[in-house]
């Protein structure tokens, strides 16, 4: 009866052991880590308040650029010959890396190391993405030509939230394609 016991034992301890791998050792180490929670309304709106200037400043000089779209990321997640540069391009057309100007690598590189991990610049719009999971990235957005949540919203249909930070034209966002899929199924087809 002893040997039962033990041989139950171990099999339960083996049985959790593997329990605990494929839920919580693999998923960190595919990610690289444990994921910091994501930030927040307050959160955003506590960094936006205390790096508004900088954030104004890349905003600024990124709608002065003649392109269509920009793209900056973490020079973290780039190859090595990425570094320091920008995705850009003009009438949607085609997409060329160029190196980001002097005058803004700095104020970049502060936004990276303050939690920016991407900068993405339309015409009228610019997002800074603070946090990202595999299907949810969340951040600030700053619209150019003051529009409201909910032309946001329309414009990007895998935005599920958009709300008024404290300051003008700033806006806590959350993007994420599965539940916006859920929510207009109509649009995803």
């Amino acid at each position: 009866m002893k040997k039962i016991v033990i041989i139950l034992a171990i099999a339960v301890a083996v049985v959790i052991l593997i329990f605990a791998i494929i839920c919580f050792v693999i998923p960190v180490l595919i990610l690289g880590g444990f994921m910091p929670p994501a930030p927040n309304y307050t959160k955003v709106d506590k960094y936006l308040k205390a790096n508004i200037d900088t954030l104004s400043y890349v905003a600024d000089a990124l709608f002065e650029l003649d392109y269509d779209s920009i793209s900056i990321r973490e020079n973290s997640q780039l190859r090595e010959e990425e570094k320091n540069s920008m995705k850009v391009s003009r009438e949607y057309l085609v997409y060329e890396t160029i190196p980001i100007p002097d005058e803004l690598l700095g104020h970049i590189e502060a936004l990276h190391k303050s939690g920016i991990s991407v900068i993405s610049c339309g015409r009228d719009s610019i997002g800074f993405t603070m946090w990202s999971s595999m299907d949810e990235s969340r951040g600030i957005i700053y619209s150019r030509t003051g529009e409201k949540a909910d032309d946001i919203i329309r414009e990007d249909v895998q935005l599920i939230e958009v709300k008024q930070l404290s300051e003008e034209n700033w806006y806590y966002y959350v993007h994420n394609f599965e539940k916006a899929k859920a929510r207009n199924p109509h649009l995803f087809q």
